[in-house]
């Protein structure tokens, strides 16, 4: 018996499916809505004041907003420099922790050669033995 191959197409379809849609709304959109509102309104009834004033407070609040976004992501940049700044310190010194787990107290010692930062355990003393520490659980500090 022979057998028959398809034949196959090396042409495809552009892909057609529609862009996905963002929640980011910005004041240039706002800006572009406001102005085709204003350009396909009826001649013979447009906008009433109320309305355009009303968008207009809009737009201003979208603008105060955005910039106090912009202010706060400044102040956590800030604010992450200071604790490192605050905990670097603690370079070059011995520090005495306190580790507690469920079942056990370890009680440790080290010198503290960097601080570094982490999602999951926050600030932490990397020490001279290659272990970490949370600086949370640092009891002591004493000159090297």
């Amino acid at each position: 018996m022979t057998t028959i191959q398809p034949k196959t197409n090396d042409y495809a379809l552009p892909d057609q499916s529609m862009p996905k849609a963002t929640n980011q709304y910005d004041k240039n959109m706002f800006l572009k809505l406001l102005m085709a509102q204003l350009g396909n309104q009826d001649p013979m009834s447009p906008m009433e004041d109320r309305e355009f004033i009303s968008q207009m407070a809009q737009f201003s609040s979208l603008e105060q907003m955005q910039g106090i976004s912009k202010q706060l992501d400044s102040v956590l940049v800030d604010r992450h420099m200071a604790s490192i700044s605050e905990f670097s310190n603690m370079i070059g010194k011995t520090v005495l922790y306190t580790n507690e787990t469920d079942s056990e107290t370890i009680k440790g010692s080290g010198r503290v050669v960097s601080i570094s930062r982490t999602d999951e355990s926050g600030y932490m003393a990397d020490l001279e033995d290659g272990s970490s520490v949370s600086v949370y659980n640092i009891t002591s500090i004493k000159q090297a």
